[in-house]
């Protein structure tokens, strides 16, 4: 344990601190220092994420109130450097920090791959020091003014200056001290002059950068940052669908918003291009990680954009758990926004878990119903006590606010045992009344004593010859209609048993329906017949024209790979001398 630890200044770095231990005790060489503080000569020292951690935490005096969390959240770059990582590896470097483990985490972090390098050259801000030395008595560093992004002082807004601390020139084990000498008033900044504007600019990125190390954002996976981005660019109207951004109006706002203090980022623009493409990136899929300067830089842009007016209205919007006390409150401050099938899809989750959705169409522009998407963990508990209980599946689905399909398909997702039978699926059929009658007829005569009810129709026995009759009928005639489709439409069974309305039904009865199945299959198109009549209609599209037509036109126009280029010149040798068409 140690006997003595510096007080640990406002916004001070651990390195810092480090550093004025070792002159304060006047130890003889760094191996000392570092020898009392982790135990172990070999500690690296490093400015912003340190190793051993855990071993100087346990030598700190406990009156400073430093376990190895506090160190690694307050007096290191950790928030900031691992801020838009997965959670699980925010969680590994944390570990590593403390265990000293540090080698490559850089490379971990996907930092290593940004031409936004570390700071090389410890910073200051004159006006900080002068206040430093008036208040306290001496100088130190500060956490804020050592991230590769903060060109000013994020409190004071004046340029940073470079100190003569050059980190590549120290030993790796040596922990050098803020002082008058290495922090001199004639110092260079580390930014050219500047106008207002830009000077604006850096001084709000300071600051966002700043808050990282103080309040990080909640941990977020790839896909959730990528949703994120994906929500807020449809707020602005710089989406053009759920997946599909408007990448040209993006990097042309975000120039004429930044301007010129784009140039003085570091590594930001390459000759006039974002460099490495991460501006375009940013509101793609994440795969990989995006440096925490890019994330600043675009919530920074989308934070001071006008947000357009929601069609899902102004938030706070409510929660509609009814298993949650706070249903008659409106705790959901923001949700997400997809496409589906052209109509917008507005995602709304609160923090009990349950999240539902709510869809505008397109076509009327009516908002539908809020519909169910997850229950989240307040579900479990209840269902069990409902089913122990002795509660009906309809009356725990009026109570839980779901369907009573979806209550046996959750309750076998948690793995809760039911005593209810799944809902058979029961099919419409058109049963004429003199049937109905007749059965109803023979029923009472075979079993006088059985009442009759209308379930007698539910009862009665399809006419699958009918049936089968008529499905031809009708499948006939859209045939027709699906080969006047212009372009052609393919003659699947999925594609009549759209127009039919009645999807996944035809084959589920073929052993009922010869007649039918005998149809489909004479009147079902194969891919190539499919291609071939494509062609066809290709060919003569392109003749409506008046103009020779080459081969490839005829490929590109039916949609075709160059494979087909063989089958394509066969047909056209084909035809006649007056029609055929200059290869």
């Amino acid at each position: 344990m140690l006997t003595y630890f510096p007080t640990v200044y406002p916004g001070e770095l651990l390195y810092s601190v480090l550093a004025r231990y070792h002159r304060h005790v006047g130890a003889p060489s760094p191996m000392h220092t570092l020898d009392a503080l982790f135990g172990n000569r070999k500690v690296i020292a490093t400015f912003d994420l340190p190793g051993h951690l855990q071993a100087l935490a346990d030598r700190i005096p406990p009156d400073r109130a430093l376990n190895v969390d506090r160190v690694i959240d307050t007096l290191t770059l950790y928030p900031y450097l691992t801020a838009f990582e997965p959670p699980a590896l925010q969680e590994k470097v944390r570990r590593a920090m403390g265990q000293g483990a540090i080698d490559g985490l850089h490379v971990r972090l996907g930092l290593s791959a940004f031409r936004i390098g570390r700071v090389q050259q410890l910073r200051f801000c004159p006006t900080c020091a002068w206040e430093m030395k008036a208040l306290y008595g001496e100088l130190w560093w500060r956490r804020d003014h050592q991230l590769p992004g903060v060109l000013v002082c994020p409190e004071h807004g004046c340029p940073l200056q470079g100190s003569t601390v050059r980190l590549a020139k120290v030993s790796r084990h040596e922990f050098v001290a803020a002082t008058p000498d290495n922090c001199p008033s004639h110092a260079r900044s580390v930014a050219p002059l500047m106008e207002h504007v830009s000077l604006a600019h850096l001084q709000r990125v300071a600051r966002r950068s700043a808050d990282l190390l103080c309040s990080p954002p909640d941990g977020r996976t790839l896909w959730q940052w990528t949703g994120f981005y994906r929500s807020h660019m449809l707020e602005i109207g710089l989406s053009k669908s759920d997946v599909t951004m408007n990448q040209h109006r993006f990097d042309r706002d975000f120039r004429n918003f930044f301007g010129g203090a784009l140039d003085l980022l570091p590594a930001v623009m390459d000759d006039g291009a974002f460099a490495g493409d991460w501006l375009a990136s940013m509101v793609r899929k994440h795969r990989k990680a995006h440096h925490p300067l890019h994330h600043i830089l675009v919530q920074d842009f989308l934070a001071q954009r006008e947000r357009l007016d929601s069609v899902f209205g102004a938030g706070p919007w409510p929660c509609i758990n009814p298993l949650a006390n706070h249903r008659s409150s409106a705790p959901i401050k923001s949700f997400t926004q997809h496409w589906n099938h052209g109509n917008r899809v507005g995602v709304f989750s609160c923090g009990c878990g349950y999240v539902y959705t709510r869809c505008l169409q397109s076509k009327t522009g009516a908002l539908g119903a809020p519909r169910f998407l997850q229950y989240g963990p307040l579900l479990e508990p209840a269902l069990r006590q409902l089913v122990i209980a002795g509660k009906g599946l309809r009356e725990v689905g009026r109570f839980l606010q779901l369907d009573p399909k979806t209550v046996v398909r959750l309750a076998g997702e948690l793995g809760i045992a039911i005593p209810w039978k799944p809902l058979p699926h029961i099919e419409k059929v058109l049963v004429s009344p003199e049937s109905v009658a007749d059965s109803a007829a023979s029923l009472a005569q075979a079993s006088p004593a059985v009442p009759v009810t209308r379930d007698v129709a539910r009862r009665t026995r399809r006419a699958w010859p009918e049936i089968d009759r008529d499905w031809v009928t009708k499948l006939s005639a859209w045939v027709d209609i699906v080969c006047q489709e212009r372009p052609p439409v393919r003659i699947t069974v999925a594609e009549l048993e759209r127009r039919a309305n009645r999807r996944d039904w035809l084959l589920k009865r073929r052993h009922h329906m010869p007649l039918t199945m005998e149809f489909l299959d004479q009147a079902v198109e194969t891919v190539e017949q499919f291609q071939l009549r494509r062609i066809h209609w290709a060919i003569a599209e392109l003749e409506l024209c008046g103009a020779p037509v080459k081969a490839w036109q005829i490929m590109r126009k039916a949609g075709l790979r160059s494979n087909n280029l063989a089958r394509i010149h066969a047909i056209l040798d084909e035809a006649p001398i007056m029609m055929r068409i200059a290869a």
